[in-house]
């Protein structure tokens, strides 16, 4: 698997969502994104599709629950590509793929405890070197495609972009 991008709490955008993450210091040395246990929150990554993208893509999320010890947290992740020439107002419109959502990922039984899932991007827009994208991606708090049981702030620290390459 080869690294296509990463992701830290101060590279996600927020503006223009209805509902996103709090971001905020944890410590002098971390910044994270907070997604409520109470409501879907979103943010958007975004970038150019690198040269040599291949195979499929998964979003490696890393996080953790600061005080949450039992339950599960189901993520989200849509996908828009956007090639030069296409016919798609950029100011006025957003063109996202169906949800991909991840496997429920238990939460640790300590509080603090930094832990990974994977959510498989099937549905990537047909995105390919050189797109623009975007990446809308969240918390699936009222469990709508993945149960969600955690009762705390999931505490998001980094997203990966993986391929097969």
């Amino acid at each position: 698997m080869a690294t296509r991008g990463t992701w830290d709490a101060f590279s996600l955008q927020i503006t223009g969502l209805a509902t996103f993450p709090e971001i905020k210091p944890v410590n002098a040395d971390i910044m994270i994104a907070a997604f409520d246990a109470a409501a879907d929150e979103l943010c958007h990554l975004s970038g150019v599709a690198p040269q040599g993208l291949t195979g499929t893509l998964t979003l490696e999320v890393f996080g953790w629950m600061l005080s949450a010890t039992t339950g599960t947290i189901g993520l989200r992740a849509e996908v828009e590509a956007v090639t030069p020439g296409d016919s798609l107002n950029r100011g006025t419109t957003h063109s996202f793929d169906s949800i991909n959502y991840a496997t429920s990922a238990t939460v640790p039984g300590t509080a603090g405890f930094e832990f990974q899932t994977t959510i498989t991007l099937t549905n990537n827009d047909s995105i390919a070197a050189g797109d623009d994208f975007i990446i809308r991606f969240g918390r699936d708090a009222d469990g709508t495609g993945t149960t969600d049981s955690a009762t705390a702030d999931f505490h998001l620290s980094k997203i990966e972009l993986r391929d097969a390459a």
